[in-house]
C-alpha cells in the first residue's frame, strides 16, 4: 500500500486562491474579509477587512463609503464607476492603509468612514475602467 502525498499539486493550489494581503509600511496587514470566507465581493459600499498590527493584535475593520461620495463619483465618471465597481474596494483598502500608516493604530470603534475623496482617489476614478 502506497502512502498518499500530502503536498498539494499545482492545479489544486490554483483552485484555492489565497486572500489578497495588503501590507503597510509600518507593519499592518489588511486582508479582505470576504476573500477569507470565499464570498462574493460586497457591492454595498461597506467593506470588512481583517487588520493585524505588528504586535499581532487583530481587528475586523468596517470601511464605509457614503452615498454622497458614490453619487459624486458616478457623476464625475459619467456612470463608469458605480457602487458595484471594484474601484470602491481598491479605494476603501487604500484609504484604510493610509489611516493605519498615519495613525499607527486601528480606527476608533473599528469603523472608518469615507466622506470625501482625495485628489488621488478622484484621478483614479476618472481613469478607472469597468472590471
Amino acid at each position: 500500500m502506497r502512502a498518499k502525498s500530502e503536498t498539494p499539486r499545482p492545479d489544486e493550489v490554483a483552485e484555492r486562491p489565497q486572500p489578497i494581503k495588503f501590507l503597510t509600511e509600518n507593519g499592518f496587514s489588511i486582508i479582505r474579509r470576504w476573500e477569507i470566507v470565499r464570498a462574493a465581493a460586497p457591492a454595498s459600499g461597506k467593506y470588512a477587512f481583517l487588520v493585524r498590527d505588528p504586535r499581532e493584535r487583530q481587528h475586523e475593520i468596517l470601511v464605509q463609503v457614503t452615498d454622497a461620495v458614490v453619487a459624486d463619483v458616478a457623476v464625475r465618471t459619467r456612470g463608469r464607476v458605480r457602487l458595484q465597481s471594484s474601484f470602491w474596494i481598491a479605494c476603501a483598502e487604500r484609504r484604510l492603509a493610509d489611516y493605519l500608516s498615519e495613525a499607527d493604530d486601528f480606527p476608533p470603534a473599528d469603523n472608518f468612514l469615507i466622506e470625501e475623496l482625495q485628489a488621488e482617489d478622484l484621478i483614479s476614478a476618472i481613469q478607472w475602467r469597468a472590471r
